[in-house]
């Protein structure tokens, strides 16, 4: 089975995803919703804000490989966001937001 990652593009609401990210870093993530801080990658829900996490972004892709592998088993129901992607759609609403 050639089973690999591959990037798919479709259009979705923002905001929907943003209230169900978990942003992963180096070693801990953080919840797209309300911020928070040093959340580990096994965990369902924000502990403070309570979103439940249905998507995750990595910010750097291939140093997490292994444990997007180990994640994709564990999680079916996850979906990858690609971080550059995320950030720069939050740029841009923010930028016309304060244009207005």
């Amino acid at each position: 089975m050639s089973d690999k990652f591959i990037r798919v593009f479709k259009k979705l609401d923002f905001n929907f995803i943003k209230a169900r990210l978990l942003i992963y870093g180096a070693l801990s993530g953080s919840c797209a919703a309300c911020k928070s801080m040093d959340i580990k990658l096994d965990v369902r829900q924000c502990p403070q804000c309570k979103a439940e996490f249905s998507y995750v972004a990595f910010m750097n892709v291939k140093d997490h490989m292994p444990k997007m592998l180990r994640l994709n088993e564990e999680r079916p129901d996850l979906v990858f966001v690609d971080y550059d992607d995320f950030k720069k759609i939050e740029g841009d609403l923010k930028a016309r937001e304060f244009l207005k």
